[in-house]
């Protein structure tokens, strides 16, 4: 390869920052030259979560420097949906179809903020319709199954949690947003009160976390032995992969056709070793870690391995570059840049 190639990716929010994360790790293990700009969802908290990405507003430099990255670019790689004032910047691109276009959801229909499959307004030939492999395809039965992308700088297999055999288990939760929508859910009053009565109980040591950097989330579940993400939907998400990367237990809700995505996404047919379980479930699921150290210690080290087995993040990064050289192969002497 002469020269790397360029992605640009775009969104209209930060998506937890999956999309910085991608075009990080793209740049960092596989020597490419990604950016990522976010079009909206502007505030502090947002650019915590997604500290590998620029915010662009409507306005003449922003439009210039965008425009300049679309130009150059090989792959531009769309997530969810992009502010009317940015799909008129790739309306200026001279052949921007010829380069390689992926489009990708990472949020449910009917719910904010993309609602429906909305890659057919864009006015865009995609390459690729890419959706995340949680419980995404069930809603996007066209499009391919992708796993998302976990990638910190900091993130190594070192920095994991050491089983413990004394001491209350330690329980992180830490939910990203307060929605309480059908399938982006985290949390309900019958929830809540699950959450209070595992805090009241003397076993467990509840860390809730809000509005912190990323670094300081991963220092936590370091030290910590289970990560909660959500059992009330079917799905999962991010904090799945951050408990595993971590080595926590992970409790998630998670399907068989969450599972099945992830299978397609990952392209493996080993399950992930979470706890999956729903609120009637939820106290006696933890009280069985709490009674049994030696099941929650192998259960912590089977998440670890399986996390830097399958799911880090040279191995998904591989992946969406197999769905860019498939859709390079279409554009005729930019395909070189990918072969």
């Amino acid at each position: 390869m002469t020269t790397p190639i360029k992605i640009v990716h775009l969104s209209g929010s930060a998506l937890a920052g999956a999309p910085g994360m991608l075009a990080r790790a793209q740049n960092q293990l596989y020597g490419y030259d990604a950016v990522h700009f976010r079009t909206g969802d502007h505030g502090h908290f947002r650019d915590l979560m997604s500290i590998n990405t620029i915010p662009v507003k409507a306005n003449s430099l922003d439009a210039e420097l965008v425009r300049r990255h679309i130009s150059e670019a090989d792959v531009i790689h769309v997530h969810n949906l992009v502010s009317p004032f940015a799909l008129s910047w790739l309306a200026e691109v001279d052949g921007i179809n010829e380069r390689t276009l992926i489009y990708q959801v990472h949020s449910p229909t009917r719910e904010r903020p993309i609602y429906r499959d909305l890659s057919d307004a864009v006015g865009l030939e995609w390459d690729a319709r890419l959706a995340v492999s949680q419980i995404h395809p069930r809603l996007f039965p066209t499009m391919t199954p992708v796993p998302n992308c976990l990638y910190r700088d900091w993130l190594t297999p070192r920095l994991r949690s050491r089983p413990r055999f004394d001491g209350p288990v330690r329980v992180v939760f830490s939910p990203s947003t307060p929605s309480r929508a059908r399938w982006s859910s985290k949390s309900s009053p019958a929830f809540d009160a699950q959450l209070k009565q595992l805090g009241d109980n003397r076993r467990f040591e509840l860390i809730k976390v809000t509005d912190v950097s990323p670094e300081r989330l991963s220092a936590t579940r370091s030290m910590a032995d289970v990560s909660i993400d959500e059992v009330l939907t079917g799905g999962f998400h991010l904090v799945s992969y951050e408990g595993m990367a971590a080595g926590n237990v992970v409790v998630n809700g998670a399907d068989e056709l969450s599972l099945a995505a992830f299978a397609m996404g990952f392209r493996t047919n080993e399950p992930p070793p979470f706890l999956r379980t729903d609120l009637d479930g939820f106290a006696e699921q933890l009280g069985r870690l709490a009674s049994d150290r030696r099941l929650l210690a192998d259960w912590m080290d089977a998440a670890h391995d399986y996390y830097w087995r399958i799911m880090s993040a040279e191995r998904v990064v591989g992946i969406y570059d197999e769905i860019y050289r498939a859709g390079k192969a279409g554009h005729g002497e930019r395909a070189d840049a990918v072969a």
